[in-house]
């Protein structure tokens, strides 16, 4: 089984009905948008089209979409891998790297003992109740 896919692969009409109008909302406002704001006549069609087609299947035979949820969701997961490192790289990149250089910068020297200090270490006074906890 791949990582990240649960290992139940049934789902329940009630479910897959939730993936359908949720999927296919989405669709419709996506259509929405590229039709109307957008004037893309033939993508806002066929993204109604698939939304339509969508909400229909999730009221008349739900359990059809179970295929198409499979797919969905490891289409989801593909892209995840790729968008998921990408993200957090240039979250490193842009926010943590440039805060850490300017606290360098202003003097900030977190790992470094205080003045006056042969070491970090700060001596904790252990209470009674943490010494057997199992």
């Amino acid at each position: 089984m791949a990582a990240g896919i649960p290992a139940r692969l049934t789902k329940t009409r009630a479910e897959l009905r939730a993936f359908a109008f949720t999927v296919g909302g989405a669709f419709a406002v996506l259509g929405a948008l590229a039709w109307g704001w957008r004037g893309h006549a033939a993508t806002g069609q066929a993204l109604l089209g698939a939304a339509a087609a969508l909400a229909a299947a999730g009221v008349v035979a739900p359990h059809r979409l179970a295929a198409v949820e499979r797919g969905w969701m490891a289409l989801a997961l593909a892209i995840s891998k790729v968008t998921t490192p990408v993200f957090m790289g240039a979250v490193y990149l842009l926010v943590i790297t440039p805060g850490g250089v300017l606290r360098r910068t202003l003097g900030a020297r977190v790992l470094e003992p205080s003045r006056g200090r042969a070491t970090a270490w700060v001596a904790v006074r252990r209470s009674p109740s943490m010494e057997r906890q199992f």
